[in-house]
């Protein structure tokens, strides 16, 4: 979202948004020392340019990327991987860790023939840091890049569902043998302060969290892929909308919540259907609201068509951050469908599915 994610940019006509646990990351690093807060922000440096090789190998092959999330840990490109074949997942998975290694070689070599100083020891964290970076990245563990490789090699002799259960299980095999690899380590370093080997702790703990509940997300995900495959957006269809013409006055907007007893109030425009998304605080304050442009209190919706499986439709929506959308039948306007009334549809459909399986078994 974001309010949990700023933007600070845009490149290629990609946003960039920098993750709150960065910026806590990044404070946290600050008030221990300001040494540790110049590696974070190396850090950004180094992530930006990892998750945008993802994104320029996502787009040369033609799939569109909505936005870039920076994590500490690698970042996060929200691209389109619908229906796309595991070589080419395993070429936008790979391509990260493959400039993340090709940057630390760079900065490798220029610090043997830098003169001693500041410089070299700023290339020399550069160098360290991509290292680092390109390492933690390539081991198979979800969600990084490891794990989608690792996924992409493996449904070259499994289906989807088997391969990310196959990767999930050696994902927290690895989480696992890390956190006892940093209580190890910390119990047995002398050369750090008590400050540092807690930081350490609550850095790969964090880690560790990150990391187990994204496999869990991924294996969520794989099972909802699997048991919907049949399930089409038309499904989860609703009509509790209020739909006007033409771009509206505020009063008109009034008019239609009154009378229809919906807060989703759409009009068409230029061929695109807007939803009002919010409305002027002056309207709760008691101020005036002549001449406000209903234009900047709404926004555009994702469109889908009816027949489009329910899965795809839900998972574009979570990774745009969107929780209602147009649906189309036809080339004209459906009705709509939202993330509340998709992940209700998908539960049943999951809890019956399941329901059955256990009652041929029996």
């Amino acid at each position: 979202m974001a309010g949990a994610s700023p933007n600070i940019g845009s490149i290629y006509g990609i946003p960039i948004e920098l993750h709150w646990t960065f910026i806590l990351m990044m404070l946290l690093a600050l008030a221990i020392s300001v040494n540790l807060f110049i590696i974070f922000v190396l850090l950004f440096v180094c992530v930006f340019l990892h998750e945008l090789a993802h994104s320029v190998t996502a787009i040369r092959n033609n799939i569109s990327v909505k936005k870039i999330i920076l994590y500490p840990l690698g970042g996060g490109s929200m691209i389109d991987m619908d229906e796309v074949p595991p070589r080419l997942e395993f070429m936008i998975a790979i391509a990260g860790p493959v400039s993340s290694f090709l940057l630390a070689f760079i900065f490798g070599i220029a610090v043997i023939f830098i003169p001693a100083g500041t410089i070299e020891l700023f290339v020399q964290l550069l160098f360290i840091l991509n290292l680092l970076l390109a390492v933690f990245n390539i081991l198979p563990w979800f969600p990084l890049d490891g794990g989608r490789v690792l996924r992409s090699w493996l449904e070259k002799k499994r289906d989807f569902l088997s391969a990310t259960k196959l990767t999930v299980n050696i994902s927290n095999a690895i989480i696992v043998l890390f956190v006892i690899g940093t209580i190890a380590f910390v119990a047995v370093e002398n050369g750090y302060s008590l400050l540092y080997k807690e930081f350490i702790v609550l850095w790969d703990v964090f880690i560790a969290v990150f990391l187990y509940g994204g496999a869990k997300a991924e294996l969520q995900g794989a099972y909802v892929k699997e048991y919907t495959s049949g399930i089409k957006v038309s499904a989860a269809v609703s009509k509790n909308y209020t739909m006007l013409k033409g771009r509206p006055e505020l009063y008109d907007i009034y008019k239609a919540v009154m009378k229809s007893h919906t807060h989703i109030v759409l009009f068409r425009e230029n061929g695109k259907i807007y939803i009002v998304s919010r409305l002027p605080r002056s309207m709760l304050t008691g101020g005036s609201i002549n001449n406000i442009d209903v234009g900047k209190i709404s926004m555009p919706l994702s469109e889908f068509d009816a027949n489009a499986q329910i899965y795809s439709a839900y998972s574009k929506m979570q990774s745009e951050g969107t929780s209602i959308a147009a649906v189309m039948k036809r080339g004209r306007f459906a009705g709509i469908v939202q993330m509340q009334h998709m992940e209700s549809v998908i539960s049943l459909h999951l809890a019956h599915t399941r329901g059955n399986s256990k009652n041929v078994k029996g």
